[in-house]
Parts: structure tokens; sequence; C-alpha cells
């Protein structure tokens, strides 16, 4: 199943963050499909990820929540949800 993942984080832990993302390795048992993308002034974030198993995914960012927020969301490809709508 494919996730799309975004994430937050206050002013405060803007230089934290930064610092600690330049040394993060994905550790999870899940595939990045589109890399980690940062929305410019605002102090968020995203990715779209695809996994067997959410709790892969929710393992691998608890190492985040002392400075981000995290929203996990199910997606589909356009076709999937397509395919599903038609029955």
């Amino acid at each position: 199943m494919k996730f799309l993942t975004i994430w937050w984080w206050s002013n405060e832990n803007a230089r934290a963050v930064a610092e600690r993302y330049m040394e993060w390795k994905d550790q999870g048992n899940y595939k990045v499909l589109y890399p980690d993308s940062t929305m410019v002034g605002r102090n968020k974030a995203f990715n779209i990820t695809e996994a067997d198993d959410l709790a892969d995914v929710q393992k691998d960012l608890s190492k985040w929540t002392d400075l981000c927020t995290f929203e996990i969301i199910p997606i589909m490809d356009s076709r999937e949800a397509v395919a599903v709508s038609r029955g």
C-alpha cells in the first residue's frame, strides 16, 4: 500500500530537524517512491512511501516524534482509484 507522509515542526526545532535529517537514513522495511520534499518557509515536508505494513513506516518515524508531528495518509494511484470505483 502507498502512503503520503506529511510532517511538520516548530520554528524552535528547525535547526535540530535539519541537523538530524542530514545524517538520517531510512531504516524501515518500505520503499520511498517520491523523495522527501520540503515546503519552503512552512516547516513542513512530505514523501510517498510503499509498504506492506504501516507499522514499518511508523516504527522508523517514531525516532522523530521528539521534534516532529506526523500525518500518514493511505493513498492510491489515479488508475487504482478508478479501478476501485468501477468495481
